[in-house]
This record gives structure tokens, sequence and C-alpha cells, in this order.
């Protein structure tokens, strides 16, 4: 067994800031003291002092086949599969080194993540990875966004074959384009890309199956579709019309009453890397009128208002489709989160607890508790007004194992 002693704790919920102990046995939780009490002779104890021990962050929307360069989604469908592959563990390296254990991946190219998770689930990974969950190649009609992942769909006939393929490979989750994306040029980020009876089809044969369903949707008519077809997550939520992002009461009060988990790929490109964003974020920068800082103003409002109101957010980076939006980044997307009202703990909440129940993970990751998973992490010193200290991340633990510094 290990004690870890440090100075202070936030178990996924809340903080416990005058010291704290947390005892781990295999690969499991077994005990959290506050101070730091005689733990017996029997128990190797590591004393961190003045640093904070958490639940290792889950990022629930990240693109492992995606490289964090400029435009990178776009360069994957040239890609061997060697080069994937190479690109999937960098790509997971970044995230361990962040203080990520857990990844759900929702854009990956013709299953080769699903392959990856299989591979780990079996035992036969080759390096120390954070635990995968995995969706396959996003469905999307025809030439919609990320087509080239392998995911397009036309008609009932082919959206039904297409679920049950991923039924069958084992998803964690279905991943369905509702709308057009910021990185597919050709794509309409206002307009649905599925009708609600296509959205209704795919929700009704996942849920048969007993696997959850999550929708991309930027415009605020895909949002709707997605509310009506009974979605189990959003990821981005933006509810963008031609004037501007609009979240109506109606639709504030369908998120807030389900608690449907908003996936927290909120933001847009920083003013400083505006010279790098995508074609279809600077086409419909130009049609609201505003600038990259006004633009970054009214996502943070939209945000801020559904936050206020009661919607569940839960921590997603977008991982790995640009450099402003890179592996290893979750921090960022957190940090979005409290700049639009939330408070620190909230946040990490967010990134923790939430994100675990969102994943489905509820039971056995997110939390420290007592037999829960031992994956933490021990950052450096304590919590104030900011989260300062998860840019210093000092340890990482994955299933009771510390990870060897320079892993990834």
């Amino acid at each position: 067994m290990i004690a870890i002693r440090c100075s202070a704790l936030f178990d996924g919920t809340s903080f416990m800031p005058a010291g704290a102990t947390v005892v781990v046995d295999g690969a499991a939780i077994v005990g959290i003291e506050a101070g730091h009490p005689d733990v017996g002779a029997d128990v190797e104890v590591v004393e961190f002092g003045e640093a904070t021990v958490l639940p290792g962050l889950i990022d629930t929307h990240v693109h492992l086949v995606a490289d964090s360069g400029p435009n990178a989604l776009d360069l994957v469908e040239g890609y061997s599969d060697a080069e994937v592959d190479a690109v999937v563990t960098r790509s997971l390296a970044a995230h361990l080194a962040a203080g990520v254990t857990t990844v759900r991946d929702l854009g990956d190219r013709r299953f080769a993540v699903v392959d990856r998770r299989d591979a780990q689930r079996a035992g036969r990974s080759r390096v120390t990875e954070p635990t995968i969950l995995a969706s396959g190649p996003p469905l999307t009609s025809p030439r919609g966004h990320c087509y080239y992942l392998g995911g397009e769909v036309s008609g009932p006939v082919e959206i039904e074959a297409a679920v049950r393929e991923r039924i069958d490979r084992g998803v964690d989750v279905v991943k369905v384009m509702a709308s057009g994306g910021m990185t597919t040029t050709g794509t309409d980020i206002m307009l649905p890309q599925f009708s609600l009876d296509e959205l209704r089809l795919i929700v009704e044969i996942a849920h048969a199956a007993g696997i959850p369903v999550t929708a991309h949707a930027h415009a605020l008519a895909a949002v709707e579709i997605s509310l009506a077809a009974e979605v189990d997550g959003i990821e981005h939520c933006g509810c963008l019309t031609p004037q501007g992002p609009r979240v109506p009461d109606e639709v504030l009060h369908a998120l807030v009453g389900r608690q449907i988990p908003v996936g927290a790929a909120l933001m847009s490109p920083p003013p400083v890397s505006y010279d790098q964003a995508p074609p279809n974020i600077r086409k419909m920068m130009a049609q609201f009128g505003v600038t990259p800082e006004q633009f970054l103003e009214l996502r943070r409002a939209a945000a801020g208002r559904m936050h206020a109101a009661g919607v569940r957010f839960v921590g997603g980076s977008d991982a790995g489709i640009n450099t402003f939006m890179a592996h290893g980044l979750m921090r960022s997307a957190l940090d979005f989160l409290v700049s639009a009202g939330a408070t620190v703990a909230e946040a990490l909440a967010a990134g923790t607890s939430l994100a675990a129940a969102a994943c489905g993970f509820g039971s056995r990751k997110g939390l420290v508790r007592n037999g829960f998973d031992a994956d933490l992490i021990l950052v450096d010193g304590g919590f104030g007004a900011d989260l300062a200290p998860l840019g210093r991340v000092r340890q990482v633990m994955l299933g009771g194992r510390f990870v060897p510094a320079g892993t990834g």
C-alpha cells in the first residue's frame, strides 16, 4: 500500500485544504484522511509537501488522430496507418503529462482509436497511456463535417448500418455531427446536417444496444433537433444563428431540466491565434461583423448565461485540431469555464467527477473516494482564484502506479 501525503485535496467536488492523506492499495483508493495520521509501518508513505492531490482529469472530447498542428484534422485523411498510430501515441503522451488520465475520443479515422482502445483493454499497450473511450468515426452527412474520417451516411438504410457497425465494434458512445463544423470547408455551421427523424433513428438504435449518443451541434437549429431526438450529450452547444449566439429560454430550460452534459469545447481561437483559424470561423466572424475579441466575448457571455442557469458543463478540449487546442491543454478548456463565471471548484468538477459521469465512469473514476480507481494527480501548491496549479503537474498516478517522469 502507498500513502500520499500533501497539503490539500480536491476530491472531485470540494476542497480539503488543511492537509490530506490518500491511501492506495493496488489499483484502488482505500482511504482518505484529513491531516497526516499514522498509517502503519507496512504502508509506504510518499510526502509531497505543499501540493494538492486531485482525481486525474478526464477530457471528454479529443481527436487523438490529429497532431495539434494548424488545421490538423484536414491532414488526417492522407496519413498512413503507421502515421496515425504514431500521432495517437504522441497525443496520449501529451494528455498524460498534463494530468489527463482518461480521454474520450470523438473523432476517429476508420476505427484506429477503437482498435487502440481494444489493445489497451486486452493488456497489449506498448506504453503507459490514459484510459481510452472511443466513438469511432463520427456519423456525418455526405461531404459533411469531418467526412474524411469515414463516417458519411445518407438515409435510414445507411444510418442503421453505420450505427450497427459501431455497436458491433463495441464503441463507448456514438458521435453524430448534427451541424456543420468550424474546420471543414464547405459545411455550414448554421444548418443541421440531419433531420429530426434521422437523429431519432440514430438514438433509438444506439439506445437499444445500451450505447449513448452525443451530438456535435454549433447551430441553434441543430441543438434544438438534438434535444428533440433525446441525445445524451451535446458538444459545443454554440446555439449559433446568422445574427450570433442565441440561447432561447426553452432550450435553456431543456438543458437544465434534463441535465444533459454539454461538452465544454466552447472556445473560439484566442485573438493572437486568429491567423491560424479555420476558414469557416473567419467566415462566421465576418457574417456577425465582429472582431476575434468580440466573438470570444459573445461565446463567454453565452456560456456564462448557461452556467448561471444550471447547465451541466463537462470538461472537453476538442484536443488535437489546432495549435491553440493542442493535446494536453485541458486546463485551457477549464479556464474558459472560470472566465465565464464558474468557480474553481466547479471547473475542476467539470473536468473530474462530472466528466466521469458523462462518460459512464461515475461509479469508479473522477472522485477521490474509497473503492474508486487510483487515477490521481499531484500539482504544486494550492488552488486560489484560478487554475494555475494545473500547469504545474508534479506527479501522475494511473491505476495505482506512479507514472515515471518523462513518460510520453
